[in-house]
């Protein structure tokens, strides 16, 4: 029989068609990745080892301001990763490239990945770029303080589209300025200040912060978190509301804001098209209410009253009625409240508040909720009908006009105990 020829080994920097998907999505999420690697890193340990080079080289080509960033999150992780990068950074004709390489040479002990990085300074010497080698002795040169990078944290949202949200940029020669805002997407900016700190201190004050409060604040990328600044800024302007003060001094130190509208942080981790076709995880997206950061929304008082009082109707109709009719009425009156209550404007503005609440669950772990609030935030614009109202607003309205009737029943207990007293 005939010897089959062995098949020809992968060149180191190909890709496989696996390999060109996440050279693909690494490009398209890479603001997302530079802030959190493990992500990319979590993909990238899919592939074959022979194949991450090239991986690196696509990013590098792909020209986008992240991939300093995110490769200097990568240096020194794992001699694997080192290894790749430092072939890579050969093939990048900028200044970037050698200090990238001088950073992972003051990182790796591998004497294969240094002998890598002398060859990857070497290649970037022959294209005309200046580069000191990593054995190179010279008098020592005052270099300007280098700027730290910039950090962005936010709070979960409220019932009413409020949060908390933190923006630090580096101030040199030293320190940073902290801008701290509380943004309404209903009203814009609600209150904002601005201070000069140590990033130290900016921690601590950060872990105080934390202490006083119920809920979870998270990371975020700092120019997103300008982002949502801008987009605030902008709904004050239309509600014809005053800026803060504050915010207008030292408004230009925030930097130059991404272009709007932003696209949703989780987005990053999950694909829209993908969690828009699980319709069938639909029916359970009220048990979203069932955690701790879902337990306080509730309608409007005031923009209740008519379905209260259409309840209490049915409640007292001399009618006699079966718990079945009486039930049927009930759901009527809840499916009337959606209706009349959510209009595409309103459905938009709760998608967005859903969509952001899926990131902020992404960040604290808790993986599965953060997809079901995503399934949620995009059926938002399911059509209504009978049989199709969204069953996260069609909760909302019951619990709202459940909790109403609820302190009505208290108020009127106390009074009767009041009235026996006396």
């Amino acid at each position: 029989m005939k010897e089959k020829s062995p098949s020809p080994r992968k060149k180191t920097g190909s890709l496989s068609p696996e390999g060109e998907n996440l050279a693909k999505d690494a490009a398209r999420e890479i603001s997302s990745w530079a802030e959190d690697p493990n992500l990319f890193l979590t993909r990238l340990r899919t592939l074959p080892e022979q194949e991450w080079e090239g991986v690196f080289l696509s990013l590098i080509k792909s020209g986008s301001e992240e991939v300093y960033p995110l490769i200097q999150q990568l240096l020194g992780r794992e001699e694997a990763t080192d290894l790749a990068l430092a072939s890579s950074l050969g093939g990048w004709n900028v200044p970037e490239a050698g200090i990238l390489l001088h950073r992972l040479a003051s990182k790796s002990a591998s004497k294969a990945v240094l002998k890598t990085i002398r060859r990857s300074i070497f290649r970037l010497k022959t294209q005309g770029i200046e580069v000191e080698g990593i054995g190179d002795s010279s008098p020592a040169v005052f270099r300007p303080p280098q700027a730290v990078p910039s950090e962005g944290h936010i709070s979960p949202l409220d019932s009413a589209g409020t949060r908390f949200v933190w923006l630090v940029r580096p101030q040199l020669p030293q320190g940073v300025v902290v801008f701290h805002a509380v943004l309404s997407d209903m009203e814009g900016i609600v209150d904002f200040q601005s201070f000069m700190t140590s990033r130290k201190k900016y921690h601590q004050y950060l872990q105080e912060f934390r202490e006083k409060v119920p809920w979870e604040i998270v990371e975020a990328a700092p120019d997103y978190c300008l982002g949502l600044i801008s987009e605030a800024a902008e709904t004050t302007q239309k509600k014809g509301r005053p800026f803060p003060e504050d915010f207008m001094e030292t408004r230009e130190l925030m930097g130059a804001p991404p272009q709007l509208p932003l696209k949703p942080l989780i987005y990053g981790f999950l694909n829209e098209e993908e969690w828009k076709g699980r319709s069938d995880l639909l029916d359970r997206s009220p048990s979203l209410f069932q955690l701790p950061y879902f337990e306080d929304w509730f309608l409007e008082e005031k923009e209740v009253e008519k379905y209260l009082g259409l309840l209490k109707e049915a409640s007292e109709s001399p009618l006699v009625l079966s718990a079945y009719q009486k039930e049927a009425r009930f759901l009527d009156i809840y499916r009337q409240a959606v209706s009349e209550l959510f209009d595409p404007g309103r459905k938009s503005l709760y998608r967005r508040r859903l969509e952001e609440m899926a990131y902020f669950l992404w960040k604290i772990g808790k993986e599965s909720e953060a997809q079901l609030s995503l399934v949620t935030a995009l059926n938002m614009e399911m059509e209504g009908g009978v049989l199709s109202t969204h069953p996260f607003l069609l909760e909302l309205v019951k619990r709202t006009l459940a909790d109403r009737l609820q302190e009505e029943a208290e108020k009127k207990a106390k009074e009767k105990d009041l009235l026996i007293k006396t």
